[in-house]
């Protein structure tokens, strides 16, 4: 479509010449172009509030005001409907942020960190198989689309285990195909494990947001 090749074309020449530490805004500037020129009541976007005819195939549902894509707005709706996962105050440690989900995370009370093993924007550089904190610093921990790509899943899961408090949680997403084994995996590391599923929200909630059924949220407690 149209304004689907319109925004690889633009962000490609923006990655080409922009310099990365300005990609992020460069690219959340024309998103919000094309959310005008998308705008409508066919779908809406919980993580930002966009109302649009249509979300962007790039290369699945793109909401172009805020980035968000299928899981992030699942996360948003299971989150609205679970306030008490992330409620303030706690201190969150947040593995390879995202940009759609800050209004979730930026709000009074919850001091964060972030981390990723080669992101410049992030306040800590660092490999979440090797975490240097202390054991039990963190109240809650956020890692979606992480653990699913790292060399030894169960020692990152092990480690986030070590550095969350008891009785907190974290919170995993992972590409569909790789769910059982995350489920499993959290389970060996001793996390007491809760799946919410895009199923649960029903057809309604899935057609409007532009959901994916079977994609899942785990929320690993630590006893």
């Amino acid at each position: 479509m149209l304004a689907d090749d319109a925004l690889h074309r633009l962000r490609t020449i923006i990655r080409r010449f922009v310099p990365r530490r300005f990609h992020r805004h460069a690219t959340h500037a024309v998103g919000r172009v094309a959310s005008l020129a998308l705008r409508g009541d066919q779908f809406s976007c919980p993580c930002c509030g966009a109302c649009l005819r249509r979300f962007i195939s790039y290369p699945s549902l793109y909401c172009p005001q805020c980035g968000a894509y299928e899981r992030h707005r699942l996360l948003a709706l299971q989150l609205r409907e679970r306030p008490q996962l992330l409620a303030p105050p706690l201190q969150l440690l947040q593995v390879s942020p995202d940009r759609p989900l800050e209004r979730l995370v930026a709000r009074h009370g919850i001091e964060r960190v972030s981390i990723d093993i080669d992101n410049p924007e992030v306040d800590l550089q660092m490999d979440v198989q090797e975490l240097a904190f202390t054991d039990e610093s963190f109240d809650a921990v956020l890692a979606l689309h992480v653990v699913d790509a790292v060399a030894d899943q169960p020692r990152a899961l092990a480690e986030l285990h070590r550095v969350l408090r008891r009785g907190g949680v974290a919170v995993f997403q992972v590409p569909i195909d790789q769910q059982p084994r995350l489920a499993t995996n959290l389970d060996s590391a001793g996390f007491e494990l809760d799946i919410l599923r895009a199923a649960q929200l029903g057809p309604k909630a899935i057609a409007l947001h532009g959901l994916i059924a079977e994609e899942e949220t785990y929320v690993g407690r630590k006893a």
